[in-house]
Order: structure tokens, then C-alpha cells, then sequence
């Protein structure tokens, strides 16, 4: 069906024909349509768990082949494909269960990119000292942009 360019005016109703016209464009850009605007979807994800015991490893994902733990705080995930360009976009998020009391303020950021590899640090920082930590839950996602052709 593809995708259509709507314009809308303040104070216009938006009728069933509209709607569906709206859901239309939607599908259209979820299924990657090349009639659509181009967004861009995540094309690796994952989640792992970086301490020293059993939980340790990559839980879920897609595009990722293994995690390594370099030592603390320090992981290096390696994509099951090459990528085509280090042209990406990487968010990274973590999960903690510490006390609202910790005045710790946590980062994890990707810090060395290869098109086989990534590798990822995260630390803790106070008032007084920083230093690397092992960390529970790690969430990767990493958007493909290929060779700047976006």
C-alpha cells in the first residue's frame, strides 16, 4: 500500500478515512517500506550480566555471538557478522538495585569499536573516588547507518 504524505491544519477532524490512512503509514514504516521515511531500527541488541559468578554471560539477543569479561567492568561483545562500517549508533543501559543513599553516579559507555567487536566500561564515581564495577544487567543496542549513506 505504501506510505502517503499527510498535512494536517489546527482544528482539523480527523475522520475514519484519515485513520486508517494514519495506520496505513504506520505499517508502512514499520515493514521498511521504501516509500516511507527512513528510521532507523536497531539492528544488534543485547543484555548480559557482567559479575564473576554464574550469572555471568549473554542472556538475549540479536547479532551478538559472546560476551567476555576483560576483568572489572571491562566486557568486550563480539557481533556474530561483521558490520559493514563503524558508522553506528550505540545506547547502552544498565540496571542496579542500590540504595537511594549510594550517592554513586554510574556510567557505562562504549568505549572501543571494531566491525567484529565492541568493548564496554563501567564505572562508578563519587564525590571522592571512581573505579570500575561489575555490573548485573547490561543493555546494548546498536543502530546501523552502513558507509554514512544515511
Amino acid at each position: 500500500m505504501g506510505f502517503t504524505d499527510l498535512t494536517f491544519v489546527d482544528g482539523q477532524k480527523l475522520s475514519h478515512t484519515i485513520m486508517e490512512q494514519l495506520d496505513a503509514n504506520i505499517d508502512a514504516i514499520a515493514e521498511g517500506d521504501q516509500s516511507g521515511p527512513r528510521v532507523p531500527r536497531p539492528a544488534l541488541w543485547c543484555q548480559f550480566c557482567g559479575k564473576t559468578d554464574n550469572e555471568q554471560g549473554l542472556y538475549v539477543g540479536n547479532g551478538f555471538s559472546s560476551m567476555t569479561r576483560n576483568a572489572v567492568g571491562d566486557y568486550t561483545l563480539t557481533f556474530t557478522n561483521a558490520l559493514s562500517s563503524t558508522n553506528v549508533g550505540i545506547g547502552i543501559s544498565t540496571d542496579h538495585a542500590f540504595p537511594l543513599s549510594d550517592g554513586s553516579v554510574r556510567n557505562a559507555n562504549g568505549f572501543s569499536l571494531t566491525t567484529s567487536q565492541m568493548r564496554i566500561r563501567y564505572h562508578a564515581s563519587n564525590e571522592t573516588s571512581q573505579s570500575a564495577e561489575d555490573q548485573i544487567a547490561v543493555h546494548v543496542v546498536v543502530w546501523t547507518f552502513g558507509a554514512g549513506n544515511y
